[in-house]
C-alpha cells in the first residue's frame, strides 16, 4: 500500500509531499506551475518498468513509501562516466541503503527496434507508436513497455531495464492507471486490411469497443461455466439423491427468488437477453416434494446461482455506470449497454441514435472518466485524474466525489486528484493536501 510520495526540489523550488489518505481518495491543490500534473506522471513513471522518464525532471531526489518500506530515487549523473561523456543516471535507496545497480539513460528499454524484435504481434507504426496486431490497440512505447516487460524471459529483462531486482519486486505490485488532461484525444486505427490509414477514433468509441469485448469475455467465460456444470449435472443428480438432505419448499421458493432477482439484474444491465437460461418453474407443494425431486430441484438452483453468479462484477458496473451517467444526462437521453454495440445512445423520445463523437465535451469527459474508473480499476491500483473538471459544469463538479466514493467502494483502489477546482473539493477538505512548498 502507498503511504506517502516526496519529492525534494522539484523544478530547483518546491519540496512537495503527499500523505495518501485511508478511505482511498486524496486530493492536491496548489498553483499553477508548483508540480501537481509532474506530480501524477512521475508515480506512474516510478511504478513503471521504464524510469528513463523520471530523467527528464529536475528534482533532488523522490522517496516512495510503500508496504513498510521507502524506496528512494536520486539522479547522479557521475555514475557513469566514459572518458569526457557523462552518462544520466539514477541512483537507488532501499530502506536508507544504496543499491549497486544504477538505472543508465542508454537502457535498450527505449529502443522500438528491441520490441519489435521481440513480441512478434507489434507492427510499427510511428516512430513512438506501434499497433498489437492480436488485439489492434495501438499503443506508445512506454504502453509497450508496461503490457510486455514482463512477458520478457528473466535475462533480457535483467539487461535492458536497469532496476534493481529488489526496486522492481516491490514497485511490481502496484498496479498506477494515470488519467491524463488529454483523456479525450483520438487515436489512430487501421482499416479492415491492415494498412496505415490515416482513420481515428474518438475516446468515447474507444471505450464502446472495449467495454463491448469485455462483456463478450464475461459472456465466454459464463457460457463456459454453464457447460461445465451442465456437463456434470447428471452425474451429481446420482450423488445428491443418494446423500439427500431435505429442503423445504420455503428454501426452494427462496431460491427461484433469487435466481429471479439476478437474471433481472444481468436483463436489465444489457448482459443477458430477456429469453436467455429461463429459469425451470414448477408448481411446489408438499404433495409433489419427495426426496428425489427436492435432490433435483436443489441442485439446479444451485447451478443456476453459479452460472448467474459469475456475472455479478461486469452487470453492477454496468447498473453504476448507466446510472451515474442517466443522473447526468438527463431524461432526454438514454443509455444502453449490448454485446453488439458497446455503449449506445438514444435521444429519448425520437429513439435517434446519437452517435458517441456528437456527444458534448463534457458528456465525453465524464462517459471516458467513469468508463476508465468503473471498468479499468483493479482491486488495490492507484488511479491518478489530472483535472477532472475539464468540461464539467459546476453540479457535475460538485457530485464527482459523491461518485468516485462509490466507484472505490466497489473496485476498492485508490484515488489521487489533482485538482483547481473548489467545486470537486466540495465539503471534502479533510481530502487535500496543499503543494507548492518552497524549498
Amino acid at each position: 500500500m502507498l503511504t506517502r510520495f516526496y519529492v525534494k526540489n522539484l523544478f530547483g523550488i518546491f519540496d512537495n509531499e503527499i500523505n495518501f489518505r485511508d478511505g482511498g481518495i486524496t486530493i492536491i491543490v496548489g498553483r499553477n506551475g508548483c508540480g501537481k500534473t509532474t506530480m501524477l506522471n512521475m508515480l506512474s513513471t516510478i511504478f513503471s518498468q521504464n524510469h528513463s522518464r523520471l530523467l527528464q525532471y529536475e528534482f533532488e531526489y523522490v522517496e516512495v513509501e510503500i508496504s513498510g518500506h521507502t524506496l528512494r530515487i536520486e539522479p547522479d549523473d557521475v555514475c557513469f562516466n566514459d572518458e569526457d561523456e557523462t552518462i544520466k543516471s539514477l541512483r537507488y535507496y532501499l530502506d536508507s541503503v544504496v543499491l549497486d545497480k544504477c538505472f543508465r539513460e542508454d537502457s535498450k528499454i527505449n529502443s522500438p527496434s528491441f520490441w519489435m524484435r521481440h513480441v512478434p504481434s507489434l507492427r510499427r507504426r510511428t516512430s513512438n507508436m506501434f499497433v498489437d496486431m492480436r488485439t489492434g490497440n495501438t499503443l506508445t512505447l512506454s504502453e509497450v513497455i508496461d503490457t510486455f516487460f514482463d512477458t520478457l524471459p528473466d535475462p533480457i529483462k535483467d539487461e535492458i531495464a536497469g532496476i534493481p531486482n529488489e526496486v522492481y519486486e516491490l514497485i511490481k505490485k502496484m498496479n498506477i492507471i494515470l488519467i491524463s488532461t488529454d483523456r479525450l484525444k483520438k487515436t489512430p486505427v487501421e482499416d479492415d486490411y491492415r494498412r496505415l490509414e490515416k482513420v481515428e477514433r474518438f475516446a468515447v468509441e474507444d471505450c464502446s469497443e472495449e467495454l463491448k469485448n469485455t462483456l463478450k469475455n464475461s459472456l465466454s467465460e459464463y457460457a463456459n461455466i454453464s457447460q461445465k456444470l451442465d456437463e456434470q449435472f447428471p452425474s451429481k443428480i446420482l450423488k445428491s439423491i443418494k446423500n439427500v438432505t431435505p429442503i423445504t419448499i420455503a428454501e426452494l421458493e427462496e431460491n427461484i427468488q433469487l435466481i429471479d432477482f439476478l437474471r433481472k439484474k444481468h436483463i436489465d444491465a444489457g448482459v443477458l437477453e430477456a429469453n436467455s437460461d429461463k429459469v425451470l418453474s414448477v408448481d411446489l407443494n408438499s404433495d409433489n416434494l419427495d426426496n428425489t425431486t427436492s435432490a433435483i430441484l436443489t441442485l439446479y438452483y444451485q447451478d443456476m446461482k453459479t452460472k448467474l453468479e459469475s456475472l455479478d462484477s461486469i452487470s453492477d458496473k454496468i447498473v453504476l455506470f448507466k446510472n451515474m451517467l442517466k443522473s447526468k444526462f438527463g431524461d432526454n437521453k438514454e443509455l444502453f449497454v449490448n454485446k453488439e454495440q458497446g455503449i449506445e445512445i438514444l435521444q429519448a423520445h425520437k429513439e435517434d441514435k446519437i452517435e458517441l463523437k456528437y456527444l458534448s465535451s463534457g458528456e465525453q469527459q465524464e462517459l471516458v472518466l467513469l468508463y476508465n474508473l468503473i471498468f479499468k480499476g483493479e482491486k488495490e491500483s492507484l488511479i491518478l485524474i489530472d483535472e477532472p473538471e475539464i468540461s464539467l459544469n459546476v453540479s457535475w463538479q460538485r457530485e464527482y466525489l459523491n461518485d468516485m466514493k462509490k466507484i472505490v467502494a466497489m473496485n476498492q483502489f485508490s484515488i489521487l486528484i489533482a485538482t483547481h477546482s473548489p467545486q470537486i473539493i466540495n465539503d471534502n477538505w479533510e481530502l487535500v493536501e496543499s503543494l507548492g512548498e518552497l524549498n
